[in-house]
Order: C-alpha cells, then sequence, then structure tokens
C-alpha cells in the first residue's frame, strides 16, 4: 500500500511540474519517476503497486511505464487524454474506459481472426492519431 501512495505522490508532484514544462516533457517526467518509484519492485504483479490495474494484473509491475510510453506514441496523445490528473487509478475519462474497451477487442480480433498471433494492435486503426482514420478498402 506504502507504494502506491508514493506512485501517487510521486505523479502529483510531476503534475505540479507541468505547469513550468510542456506536456510531453510533463509525462516523461512522471514516467521517470514512475520507474523510479519501482526500484526492488520490478517482479512485483502489477495490481499489488497500483491501483485499479486491470490489463496487466499478474504481470510484472515494470510493464506498465512502457506499456503506457508506447501508447502515448501509438495514438498520439499525454497521459491526461485518457487519466485524471494526480489520480491515475480514476476511471472517470471516458477514454480510458473506452482504452480498456479497445484493447479486449485486440485480444479478441488476434486470438480468433489470427490463431493468437500478435497481428492487430492500437497502430493498426489510430497511426499515431487519437481517432482512427477512415482508410476505406476491402470488401
Amino acid at each position: 500500500m506504502n507504494r502506491v501512495l508514493i506512485v501517487a505522490a510521486l505523479c502529483a508532484a510531476g503534475g505540479f511540474a507541468a505547469h513550468a514544462q510542456s506536456p510531453a516533457s510533463s509525462d516523461t517526467l512522471r514516467l521517470e519517476r514512475i520507474r523510479a518509484s519501482l526500484v526492488g519492485h520490478e517482479s512485483d504483479p502489477t495490481e499489488t503497486v497500483f491501483k485499479n490495474i486491470s490489463l496487466l494484473k499478474g504481470k510484472p509491475a515494470s510493464r506498465l511505464s512502457g506499456m503506457m510510453e508506447a501508447l502515448t506514441g501509438l495514438i498520439g496523445v499525454e497521459c491526461e487524454y485518457c487519466h485524471v490528473r494526480d489520480d491515475f487509478a480514476s476511471d472517470d475519462k471516458p477514454a480510458k474506459r473506452t482504452a480498456r474497451a479497445h484493447f479486449a477487442m485486440i485480444a479478441r480480433l488476434n486470438k480468433d481472426d489470427f490463431s493468437g498471433e500478435n497481428k492487430v494492435s492500437c497502430w493498426t486503426c489510430h497511426r499515431g492519431k487519437p481517432k482512427p482514420e477512415l482508410t476505406g478498402g476491402g470488401g
């Protein structure tokens, strides 16, 4: 429980620093602080280190920051697009709920349509943009 409070405090500290920095550097600073707080707990299950984890349950906590960092590039957004500032566990933002539904869709597509191979990802549709562009095609 103390680790969760430490991470929350570090995220909050990053939020206060954000006023003097660009949003992207603010996100980088938050991720660096989260990684630093994980030292010695990298292999602990993610849900024992962070609150309200659904996608990475049972996975090493060290995977969370890399996953979040990758998402910012895959869909071209910053942390606060999906997360409430200083309350990353909150589900108040619709974008976070949508992202979780999309992860379930991606997993289902890869499992059912591609024999478990990782063929579909956020990039498949988003191409670095928050809203996917319709490309037409097939049919």
